[in-house]
């Protein structure tokens, strides 16, 4: 029987992993039960052990993370110990802790699990039980590198698996494969009785613009010379958002985004370079850059007109554009805003 390794845990879903860690309480005696994904206020299992009328439960939060997790999340979910009958916390992760995560668990009466310490706690009590795990964590047999969560692509040096989600993009139902440095994008290929898939797009984490979220829709934006708007649907929404987050300090370093707006088939995009109204039916565009912008005002709308926005651009002609938006005034700051730091 193959042994449990991180490289195997880091390739299966959040869910996936939640229910191999409820299964290693379970073979230590604990009763476990999964929260309903997504719908958990921050715990996804709860222990308790009752032995001679004397109980005991716990809340456990998983993490599946490449990095170490710091104390920010470690203060977090140490408040969850404050609910009703709870004796205390556990965090597990498939990375590490910082010192600091150490030192607040320490003081909040929080435990916690580490990558190496979770792979040898599962090569002790689940190593000749894989065959019992729910979901994915069933196959008796432990996947090596080769088939890692990303078939078919090869990671960089220094990359790492942060999480694997599902998302809908144009109808698609597609993988979302998140390292920290590339975004990956996998689809089906195989038909409806095949399980074969590939990766059909890259985005390096220096491509990505920025990240516009909606109620139901996450706005990625992406492109050097033209933006580009991919609009995803993901199941969970939250965790994209958190995935996406962590990216931020990469992509912040070149063209970043500020503001965006969608005004009936049109977005209305500005950067720290640009100002750029993209027609989603169409494909036109048209773009300003930031450094040739010379002033702005607004003309109010009338009863049933939006106000509309005078920007005055320098260049070879001297050029008005008229743009219709919803917060005229708000638009106008920011953009004098970008202007000035250009």
């Amino acid at each position: 029987m193959a042994k449990w390794t991180l490289e195997y845990l880091l390739s299966t879903t959040p869910s996936d992993l939640e229910n191999l860690v409820a299964h290693l309480f379970k073979q230590m005696r604990y009763r476990a039960s999964v929260t309903q994904y997504s719908r958990d206020g921050g715990v996804d299992i709860e222990l308790s052990l009752e032995h001679f009328g004397i109980s005991h439960r716990w809340l456990v939060q998983v993490k599946r993370y490449a990095d170490a997790v710091g104390v920010k999340e470690v203060r977090e979910y140490s408040s969850l110990r404050y609910r009703d009958n709870v004796d205390g916390v556990i965090i597990v992760t498939t990375s590490s802790f910082t010192k600091e995560a150490e030192g607040e668990a320490a003081e909040h009466n929080v435990k916690l699990i580490g990558g190496a310490l979770l792979v040898e706690m599962l090569n002790h009590y689940c190593l000749n039980t894989q065959t019992q795990l729910p979901s994915a964590a069933s196959t008796p047999e432990l996947p090596d590198k080769k088939n890692s969560a990303i078939d078919g692509a090869i990671l960089k040096r220094g990359e790492n698996i942060l999480s694997s989600e599902s998302v809908v993009i144009d109808r698609d139902r597609l993988t979302m494969i998140v390292t920290n440095k590339n975004i990956f994008f996998k689809k089906g290929t195989g038909g409806m009785l095949s399980n074969k898939s590939e990766i059909f797009r890259r985005i390096g984490t220096n491509e990505i613009i920025g990240v516009h979220a909606e109620t139901k829709h996450i706005f990625l934006l992406t492109g050097a010379k033209n933006i580009e708007i991919i609009n995803i649907q993901p199941k969970n929404r939250e965790r994209v958002l958190e995935l996406l987050g962590r990216l931020r300090a990469d992509y912040l370093k070149g063209e970043y985004l500020l503001r965006l707006a969608q005004v009936g088939v049109k977005f209305l995009i500005l950067t720290n370079k640009r100002l750029a109204i993209i027609n989603m039916h169409d494909g036109s565009r048209e773009e300003i850059n930031v450094k040739g912008i010379i002033g702005s005002q607004i003309v109010k709308g009338g009863m049933f007109k939006k106000a509309k926005l005078i920007v005055s651009e320098s260049g070879d002609d001297f050029r008005k554009r008229e743009i219709e938006v919803d917060n005229a005034v708000a638009w106008q700051k920011a953009i004098g805003d970008a202007v000035r730091v250009s």
